[in-house]
C-alpha cells in the first residue's frame, strides 16, 4: 500500500533525465538543455539558445511503486511577436509504456519575441504538476514523464507516495536526430506529438532530438555536439530553414554541408548517417525565402523564382544539392532518404500555417518513418540493418 508522501531528492530527478545533453544548475533547481553551455559563445543570437532550452524529446525515467507523483516545475513559454498567447506547456506520463496522464500548464514565465530578434521576459511562478499513476502501491513500475516540446523547464523538486529512483539505462538503439521546427514539434499538440518522439517510442529507440525551430542551418557547433554524443544512428533533416531564412546559396550550402558531415565524422567515423531531404512545402518548392507572415500565423515565400546558379535556394534546389554532396563522399555508412517519401506534396493540407504540419501530419510522418526503418529494402531500413549486422560481427 502507498506510504506517506515523501520528497524526491533533486539529484535523483537530475539523474533520471534522458534526451538532454546538459543538466544546468540554476537557482532553486536545474534545467535540462539540448545543447551544452559551451555552444553559447558560438551562437549568432539568442534564438537557438531559447530553442535548445525547450525540452522536445526530453523525459524523466523513474522506478517507483507510487500511485501519485508531483513535480514542482517553472515553465518558460514563448509568445511569438505577441500575436498569439504562448502555447500551454504539455507534460505527459507513461507507466510501463502506457499513457496514464496529460497535464497542461499556463503558468510560468512568458517570453514575448519580436521581429528584430529581441524579446521581453514576463516572469512567472512555478506549477505543481500532479500525475496520477494508478496501481495499488505494491509493485514497482517504470514511470516516464515527458517534458514539453515547446517550452523550457526548471525543475525544483518532487514528491511521491513511495520511494523513487532513477531508471537504469535501457541499452536501446541510440538515435540522434537533427532538424528544424517540424522535428522540434514547435506546433505539435503535446509532448508526445513531435514525429521523432512518436517514432522513437514505437521503435523502442533512445532519442536525442537536436531539432531547433528556425535554426537548422548547419551550425558547426551543432555538428561538434553530434560528434560527441554517442549514437548508433544519426539522421539529419536538411533544407527547410536554409530556404526559410534565405541563408545560403549553392556556393555556400555545398561546403557547409560537407563541413557539417566532416565534423560529425571526426567523432563518429562509422555511425550510419541518413541525410533526409526537405519535406514537401508547396509555397517554397520553387520559390525562395526569406519567408514572411502574410497574415498572422500564415506564411508565404518571397514572390520571385530563383534562376541563377548562385541565387537564393528553393526546397527543390536543396534536395538536389543534398544528393550531390552525398554522392561526392566516399562513405558507405551515409545515404539519402527522400523527404517527400515521408511527407509528400499531396499531404500539404496538413500544413497548419503553410509550413508546419498539424498533429495528423506528425502522425503521418512518424508512421512512414517507422515503416521505412523497419523495411530492409528501404534506404533507412538498410542503414539500420547494416548497423545490426556490424554489431553481430563484433559480438
Amino acid at each position: 500500500m502507498p506510504s506517506e508522501t515523501q520528497l524526491i531528492n533533486l539529484d535523483v530527478l537530475a539523474t533520471s533525465v534522458h534526451g538532454a545533453l546538459e543538466i544546468e544548475p540554476v537557482v532553486g533547481g536545474f534545467s535540462p538543455r539540448r545543447l551544452p553551455s559551451w555552444t553559447r559563445a558560438q551562437q549568432a543570437d539568442s534564438d537557438i539558445e531559447r530553442m535548445a532550452s525547450h525540452t522536445s524529446g526530453v523525459s524523466l525515467r523513474l522506478i517507483t511503486a507510487a500511485t501519485a507523483l508531483g513535480l514542482d516545475i517553472t515553465f518558460s513559454r514563448t509568445s511569438v511577436r505577441g500575436q498569439r498567447p504562448a502555447q500551454a506547456a504539455s507534460v505527459m506520463c507513461e507507466v510501463d509504456g502506457r499513457i496514464v496522464g496529460h497535464v497542461e500548464a499556463d503558468e510560468g514565465t512568458v517570453i514575448v519575441t519580436t521581429d528584430d530578434q529581441t524579446s521581453t521576459t514576463l516572469p512567472g511562478g512555478p506549477s505543481l504538476v500532479l500525475l496520477q499513476l494508478g496501481g495499488d502501491g505494491s509493485r514497482e513500475r517504470e514511470v516516464t514523464v515527458w517534458l514539453p516540446q515547446a517550452a523550457s523547464v526548471t525543475i525544483h523538486g518532487g514528491a511521491a507516495d513511495a520511494p523513487v529512483r532513477a531508471a537504469d539505462p535501457t541499452g536501446a538503439l541510440r538515435w540522434v536526430h537533427y532538424g528544424s521546427a517540424i522535428s522540434h514539434g514547435w506546433i505539435a499538440d503535446h509532448a508526445l506529438g513531435p514525429w521523432p518522439v512518436e517514432a522513437s517510442r514505437s521503435l523502442g529507440w533512445e532519442l536525442t532530438n537536436l531539432s531547433f525551430a528556425g535554426n537548422a542551418v548547419l551550425d558547426p557547433f551543432v555538428a561538434r555536439v553530434i560528434a560527441q554524443r554517442p549514437a548508433d544512428l544519426i539522421t539529419l533533416k536538411v533544407g527547410l530553414d536554409v530556404v526559410i531564412d534565405d541563408a545560403m546559396t549553392r556556393r555556400t550550402f555545398i561546403p557547409a554541408l560537407h563541413n557539417f558531415l566532416d565534423l560529425i565524422r571526426e567523432g563518429q567515423p562509422d555511425t550510419p548517417i541518413a541525410l533526409i531531404t526537405a519535406f514537401a512545402c508547396p509555397i517554397l518548392e520553387h520559390s525562395t525565402g526569406p519567408m514572411r507572415e502574410e497574415t498572422p500565423e500564415l506564411w508565404e515565400a518571397t514572390p520571385y523564382k530563383a534562376t541563377q546558379a548562385n541565387s537564393s535556394l528553393t526546397l527543390e534546389n536543396t534536395r538536389e544539392l543534398v544528393a550531390e554532396v552525398a554522392a561526392a563522399r566516399s562513405d558507405d555508412m551515409l545515404d539519402v532518404v527522400d523527404g517527400l517519401s515521408l511527407f509528400a506534396l499531396e499531404d500539404a493540407p496538413h500544413l497548419k500555417d503553410n509550413v508546419h504540419p498539424d498533429q495528423q501530419g506528425h502522425d503521418l510522418i512518424a508512421h512512414r518513418f517507422i515503416g521505412q526503418a523497419s523495411d530492409p529494402a528501404a534506404t533507412l531500413g538498410n542503414l539500420v540493418g547494416r548497423l545490426a549486422a556490424r554489431e553481430r560481427s563484433l559480438s
